[in-house]
């Protein structure tokens, strides 16, 4: 596994910077290029970097982990290889400013072999107990349903330098590539530094004078004599430190001598941007600007178009190839497709082309997006070894221009390409986007005419209750096209064993997963159980079948098949949770009637489609499900989230 970080980028860049009420936005350009995309919003702060004392509030040996409570919503998770030891030794000596930023240790995926690979850390329960207060520092957001990821190797970031009074000791940044520059920075820190504290060297130090450095060192060292000051004042769970505002963070973090210019539409941040480039920022600065234009800045430089464009899973190649994106809880899939592009005479080379542009293409959505945590890209199929390295090495440069940490595995025999990408927020999906309420975030429904079928079985299913009884069924516009259409046969035979016509109501906007059966007639209540998915039809048929072996034989006339107290059947019709309460254990039916004259589905008008009849048809009445003379015979449910 290679370190794709490792060069430095000398690509000209701006940053532009939207500052409204509420919310932050700073994209990142370069070459004019819209590469990345920060989001932060008063009611949701990221809390990455901040510094607090929390309290141990479990140990886990069995995962060699901790929960903390730090004071934010949920408990920290921390792992023992993140924390340090007291009386142990930290190995901080590394060279990449990277491993300041992950907590100082150089573990890959995972981190579970300690902050040294010769040795394991010593056990969760031997370092922490219940109720122990410690200092720590979170190093990802809470992400989905998961708390803060968290380490007690603090490090607090400068503009040239990163503090890490845990390890004290000097470390380069890898990306600083002249031997020399890094013996200079390194003996001038050392030179500068107070001897019990350990720093970094980030890249934007390279070519700092030593007045820079100091300041820095100054600065920081004043920060951490804070953060002892307040831990020796408050009581866990306590916040000691806050990392700066977005927009001072990517000043700090991506203004370098390749940055042209800074452009800020709001007058405040844009003084504050001044102060700081003004105090810290090297000489050549970039320009900053104040954007005055009546057009939003992100519409100005078309960014907002692009942001609007790449949320979707497709995404397509200059050549006419596309990708197509699939994010999950446990990973990223990413497809690489010719799709329109067809080449010339060669096919080997048509995929090679296509392969080269996808690599640039997905390392761009992978900034973009802020996607983390493991990345699998199906590329396709390339005969010779010798292309597939070509296709590796433009991974890998494409890489180099990525600030986040990154491991790559060669491409395997099937074209597929297994990476990771360090993950310290959500990314921008979970930011900007929610579940689909419609579908509940399974990304699909059943079709109308599963639906259609899945009705009839469920009034099959108890025939001989239904046997006789004028029922009327209400499901989406679309739902009744199929029943009216493709299902036409199937109701039409189910209504001649029934004995009656089956009326079909439609409603616009009901949900198409939804369907109700209700009784047009009177009659003594009964009870039928609703399976819906097969995530839930398992324990609901358990249900049935217990409750059918319990039951007396030929006993029509229990408790169960009482008249139902005045007011139920306006209880019925409630909240969506009421009525899925009530529903739970039983619909409330009625006693079939002996059959009448056998029941068909009406021929539509002459000259009229089933389509324009269902989309006209009388809906239900709004009484209908609270009418204590038309119960409900059968309701469908909307499906639960697996």
């Amino acid at each position: 596994m290679e370190d794709s970080r490792s060069g430095k980028s000398s690509r000209s860049s701006e940053i532009l910077i939207n500052a409204a009420a509420g919310e932050t936005r700073v994209a990142i350009l370069e070459q004019g290029n819209f590469t990345e995309l920060y989001i932060e919003r008063d009611s949701d702060r990221s809390v990455a970097g901040m510094v607090a004392l929390g309290r141990v509030t479990r140990v886990l040996p069995g995962m060699q982990a901790a929960f903390v409570d730090i004071g934010l919503e949920k408990a920290a998770f921390l792992y023992v290889g993140d924390y340090r030891d007291e009386d142990g030794d930290d190995d901080g000596g590394g060279d990449d400013e990277a491993k300041a930023r992950r907590g100082g240790r150089g573990r890959g995926r995972g981190g579970r072999n300690g902050r040294n690979s010769g040795r394991q850390p010593p056990k969760i329960d031997t370092l922490l107990k219940e109720g122990q207060e410690i200092v720590v520092q979170v190093a990802k957001d809470p992400i989905g349903s998961k708390g803060a990821r968290i380490t007690s190797h603090v490090s607090i970031a400068g503009r040239h330098l990163v503090l890490t009074p845990w390890a004290p000791r000097v470390g380069v940044s890898r990306r600083i590539g002249s031997e020399r520059e890094r013996r200079r920075l390194r003996d001038s820190v050392n030179r500068i530094r107070p001897k019990d504290l350990g720093f970094i060297i980030r890249t934007a130090g390279e070519g700092t004078r030593d007045e820079d450095l100091e300041a820095d060192i100054r600065y920081l060292t004043a920060v951490w004599d804070d953060i002892q000051i307040r831990k020796e004042q408050v009581t866990a769970p306590a916040t000691l430190y806050t990392e700066l505002s977005l927009p001072i963070r990517v000043i700090r973090d991506f203004a370098n001598a390749n940055t042209k210019r800074i452009v800020v539409d709001d007058e405040t941040t844009h003084e504050e941007m001044k102060n700081f480039c003004t105090r810290f920022l090297p000489d050549p600065k970039p320009k900053l600007e104040h954007y005055r234009n009546t057009l939003p800045i992100f519409d100005h430089f078309n960014v907002e178009a692009q942001i609007d464009a790449n949320l979707g899973k497709k995404v397509w190649l200059k050549s006419g190839g596309y990708l197509i994106i699939d994010q999950s809880e446990a990973l990223t899939a990413i497809d690489v497709n010719t799709g329109r592009y067809v080449g010339k005479q060669n096919l080997e080379e048509t995929v090679l082309k296509t392969n080269l542009e996808a690599v640039k293409e997905v390392v761009a959505q992978l900034r973009f997006r802020n996607i983390g945590g493991l990345i699998i890209i199906d590329l396709i199929d390339m005969e010779t070894a010798e292309n597939r390295e070509k296709v590796y090495r433009a991974l890998q440069d494409a890489l180099r221009s990525d600030k986040s940490k990154t491991n790559i595995l060669k491409i395997s025999e099937l074209g597929l390409v297994e990476m990771t990408r360090k993950r310290t927020r959500e990314n921008l999906v979970q930011q900007l986007c929610e579940p689909c309420s419609y579908c509940e975030g399974r990304g699909y429904v059943l079709s109308a005419e599963s639906v259609a079928y899945k009705l009839l079985r469920e009034i099959r299913k108890d025939l001989p209750r239904f046997c006789g009884r004028q029922i009327a069924v209400s499901v989406s516009p679309q739902v009744g096209e199929v029943l009216l259409g493709r299902a036409r046969k199937a109701i039409a035979s189910l209504g001649e064993e029934l004995g009656r016509a089956i009326e079909i109501h439609t409603k616009t906007g009901q949900h198409q997963e939804q369907f109700e059966v209700t009784a047009l007639d009177e009659g003594p209540p009964l009870k039928l159980e609703i399976a819906w998915l097969a995530d839930r039809s398992a324990s609901k048929a358990e249900s049935i079948a217990k409750a059918e072996a319990e039951a007396p034989a030929g006993a029509a006339g229990t408790a169960e098949d009482e008249e139902p107290a005045a007011g139920d059947g306006e209880n019925l019709e409630t909240t969506p949770s009421e009525t899925e309460a009530a529903l739970e254990p039983g619909i409330e039916t009625s006693e079939p009637e002996p059959a009448q004259e056998p029941a068909t589905v009406a021929d539509p008008p002459r000259g009229s489609d089933s389509k324009a009849e269902i989309e006209t048809a009388d809906p239900a009445p709004a009484v209908l499900d609270s009418d204590p003379e038309n119960p409900i015979l059968l309701r469908s449910e909307k499906p639960e989230e697996s």
